[in-house]
Formats: C-alpha cells, sequence, structure tokens
C-alpha cells in the first residue's frame, strides 16, 4: 500500500492549499485513503529541528514552497536538503504571487534529486502574494476556485503517471524551467517596514505564524528586522489587522507589483514522461 506525505514550508498557507488538493486528486486516482496520508508542516523553526525518518518506494512525497525572490525560502531549502529516500517518487510545488517563480521550481527538482527521491512531477502555482494588502492588491484570493481545481487535476493525472509506470527509473528527467546557477536568493533580514498600531491586543497570534521567531513580545510585539524574511505571515494572520506595512521600499514593492504583474498568469505543470 502506497503512502502519501506532504512536506512543505507555508508562512501564509497559500502552498498549503494547493498541496492539499493536490493530494486529493492523487489520493482518489491511486485509491488511498486518508489513514496513509500524513502532512510535515516545517513552517515553525522548532519543526524544522527534526530530522524525518528515511522515504523508500512505498512512499509518495509532495515537496512544497513559496518562491521569494525567485528561489526557494532558505529554511524551506535547507529543510528538503535534510530529507532522504531511494527511489521515492517526488511531486514537486512552488507557489509564487503573479511575478515569476524564476529558479525556484529547478531548485527544488535539484534539492529532491540529490536526496533520492525522482521527481516525476512539478508545478508552479499562483499565490496571493505577501506584500499584497485589500490597499495594494496583488494576486489577492489566489489560489482560486479554478486554481484548486487544476491542483486536484494535477495530482490525478500524476497518480494515473504512477499507476502505468512500472520502472520510475526508466522515465526521462524531467525538465522545469530555470537556470543554475541560480539566481541569489532573498536571504534573511529586511528594513523596518511593519507598524504595530493600538489596536494590537497582544493576543500573540503573529508570533505563533511567524516562521522565523521575529515577533518580541517583550517589545510591543514588534518585528525584530534582523530575523524578518519578508513573509507578511504576522500581517495577515492579525485578527485586529494591527500591524500595517510603513511607508517605504517594500510598500513601494508591492505598488511597483500591484502596477507590473496585474494580469492573472497560469498554472504551469510539468510530467516525466518514458523516453
Amino acid at each position: 500500500m502506497k503512502k502519501i506525505t506532504l512536506v512543505y514550508f507555508s508562512p501564509t498557507k497559500t502552498t498549503e492549499t494547493v498541496l492539499r488538493d493536490i493530494t486529493q486528486g492523487l489520493a482518489q486516482s491511486l485509491e488511498i485513503s486518508s489513514s496513509e496520508i500524513t502532512a510535515v508542516n516545517f513552517t515553525r523553526p522548532e519543526i524544522r529541528g527534526t530530522v524525518l525518518e528515511p522515504f523508500d518506494k512505498d512512499d509518495i512525497v509532495l515537496l512544497g514552497a513559496p518562491v521569494y525572490a525567485g528561489r526557494l525560502p532558505a529554511d524551506a531549502a535547507d529543510f528538503f536538503k535534510k530529507l532522504t529516500a531511494s527511489g521515492t517518487p517526488a511531486i514537486l510545488t512552488v507557489v509564487y504571487g503573479n511575478r515569476e517563480y524564476e529558479d525556484a521550481l529547478l531548485e527544488l527538482k535539484d534539492v529532491a534529486s540529490a536526496c533520492g527521491f525522482i521527481p516525476v512531477a512539478g508545478a508552479a502555482f499562483i499565490g496571493e502574494h505577501s506584500f499584497a494588502s485589500t490597499d495594494i492588491p496583488v494576486a489577492m484570493n489566489r489560489p482560486d476556485e479554478n486554481d484548486l481545481k487544476q491542483a486536484q487535476d494535477f495530482g490525478g493525472n500524476t497518480g494515473t503517471l504512477l499507476k502505468k509506470t512500472t520502472d520510475l527509473k526508466k522515465l526521462a528527467v524531467l525538465e522545469v524551467p530555470g537556470n543554475f546557477p541560480y539566481r541569489e536568493g532573498m536571504g534573511t533580514g529586511a528594513p523596518d517596514f511593519i507598524a504595530v498600531t493600538d489596536a494590537c491586543t497582544e493576543c500573540g497570534i503573529c508570533a505563533t505564524a511567524c516562521p522565523s521567531n521575529a515577533i518580541d513580545a517583550d517589545d510591543g510585539f514588534a518585528t525584530i528586522a534582523a530575523d524578518c524574511i519578508l513573509c507578511c505571515a504576522c500581517i495577515k494572520a492579525c485578527p485586529e489587522q494591527a500591524r500595517l506595512m510603513k511607508a517605504g521600499p517594500i510598500k513601494d514593492k508591492a505598488r511597483w507589483l500591484n502596477e507590473t504583474c496585474s494580469i492573472p498568469k497560469p498554472v504551469q505543470v510539468f510530467f516525466a514522461v518514458e523516453p
């Protein structure tokens, strides 16, 4: 019996949403029950300190992460590199904010291959941009209903590929866009760009949402700029909308994205095929 494991980094939950719909289509195609599906959400730093058991040929693993400046987030890449597999089929997914995903999917494929996975399918989905807001929308409300239908279809089609493939090693190498050497990533550290207003009730939800422990509860839940990865999960998670983006370079970037990336981009999917 095959087992499905989702392994993902998803500060604003768009990657998680897409992966769960891919899994739904995959599980239906392969007739895998929910009891054989496990999710490993390593967004929080304490989870990233764990080491997962090796995967084998009885596993199917979905690897997913958002795209930051055309690359995988450093924390996501570092965790993926700790995985070990032995000929395990991997389904790769990156989610980007309607600009470009550049080298991220290729980077994920290369990391997966180096860990012993056999990448059988890859996809680039659109998610609401981290810098987006109601005032400055960028890919708002994506993934939308159509995106998630495509996610289910992608999972189902990957299941069909796995059912008809008797030897994964005979598949052609999965080809995805991207360049090597990869473009320079975003790194850690940010300008002071988040204001905490008087609406803050000190509930701590922002600190729980932050994937880099960059919220200082002893300083009015201010952002620790040196540790911030610009994911804006704290802004999106705040139930009081008490965290706002200040005027400055990040808000200027959001406006630029709003002006230049307004045309909705399509989902892109890729499959390994038998030669």
